[in-house]
Parts: C-alpha cells; structure tokens; sequence
C-alpha cells in the first residue's frame, strides 16, 4: 500500500493551564469521531511541568487556519492560547528533502506501525549558537553517520522543532524499540560521541550527559489516534 501524505502542525503553550473543556473533549469519543471526520488524523497533547506541547496531523490539504477553523467551530479551547498563533518551526527531519512553512504544515508520509518518543532541551541563550544550530542541522548539513546508525538502530522518523530557546524532538520508531537496550549501543556507534561533543555547545545541559539525560520526557496527557 502507498503511504499516504498529510499535514503536521505543532504548538508550545507554556506557564497555560489547559481548561477542563479541552481534556474532556480530546478525550469523549463524540469528539474523536468529529475531529477524524473533519480531517483531522492524530491530536496529541504532551506536558513536563508548566509547558505543553501539542502535536496535530491532519489530512494533507489542511493549513493553519483549516485548522483554526475546524477546532473553533467544535468548540475545542485552550485557556490563555489561541490556534491563531502561528505553529512551530521545524529544523530538522531525518531525510528531509524540502522545506515547508510552519503555517503550510509540515508534508510526511505515514510511518505507521511506530514507536513514539517525545523529547525537550533548552538551548543556549544565544541568537548566533542558535543560528548555527539551526544551520548544522539543515538539509545535506547532517552528518552522514549520525544518520546511518539512527536508521540502523531503528529510528523512522526523527524531527526537531524550536520554540525561541527550547527544542522538542519527536523520534518514531520500530514498536519494539528499547531505549534502555539500544541507547548504550547507539552511543558508541561511528561518530556518535564526536557528534554529542560538538552539539553541547548549544545546550544548556552537561556535556557529560548521556543523551537519554540531556533529552527530557514529555509525557502524553491526551490523545486522539485513527
């Protein structure tokens, strides 16, 4: 079968208090259904502490304001944020080969079945370190190894998205992977400590860190999935 497109919008809500409205609806299977059938695939709300991060896949000839629209008119609020905020931007995709709007949406293609790990950094607080780590992790600016044992381990999809100084990372993977099994491997692989090495510089974290320990969870708090 074709793997099919669509649309990925994604949002930072920070120091928000989510309104019960919100949680009730995303979770009432009334609403799921709604929401499917008004294009929109995947709702997922992730949170570590005050900060919540949603992550929004609709069919592929939505934009922002399709969105906007569609969650309006079902009456789905978050108190203190408004879906006219424009949505993240994407720096890195693992095989990117075009760049789209944050209000366009990000086009992909399905991964499914996947494993989902959604992780959080905050970067230095510097408009010129965070230029450059924008720029190493642009299109063909990827380290060729870095990128071959992240596939090797199992990794099918990995994005990056910036908000200001925080950086969300979002890896799917083959639904058996085992973090605590492959990270150890993982990091011993070509390159791999060169890489963390040179990436420090731009996060506020302990460059003796593991990667497990530099990267935070976010935890899923409310989901819709087809």
């Amino acid at each position: 079968m074709k793997p099919s497109l669509f649309r990925r919008f994604t949002y930072l809500v920070s120091d928000a208090i989510f309104s019960i409205n919100f949680l009730e609806k995303i979770n009432a299977k009334e609403t799921k259904q709604k929401l499917h059938k008004a294009g929109i695939i995947t709702l997922e709300v992730y949170q570590k502490e005050a900060v919540y991060f949603l992550l929004i896949d609709t069919i592929s000839s939505f934009n922002s304001l399709t969105l906007q629209g569609v969650l309006s008119n079902l009456g789905i609020t978050i108190i203190n944020f408004s879906f006219e905020k424009t949505p993240l931007e994407r720096i890195y995709e693992l095989d990117q080969k075009e760049i789209y709007k944050p209000k366009t949406g990000q086009l992909k293609t399905t991964t499914t079945p996947y494993k989902r790990f959604v992780w959080t950094l905050l970067l230095q607080k510097d408009s010129e370190l965070i230029a450059e780590y924008k720029k190493v992790h642009s299109i063909g600016q990827a380290w060729p190894e870095i990128t071959t044992n992240m596939k090797s381990v199992g990794v099918k999809d990995m994005e990056i998205y910036l908000a200001g100084t925080q950086a969300i990372l979002i890896m799917d993977t083959i639904p058996d992977f085992n973090l605590e099994v492959v990270g150890p491997k993982w990091q011993q692989m070509p390159r791999e400590t060169e890489w963390q090495t040179y990436v420090s510089k731009f996060q506020r974290t302990n460059p003796e860190s593991s990667i497990q320990e530099k990267w935070q969870d976010l935890n899923l708090i409310a989901s819709i999935l087809k």
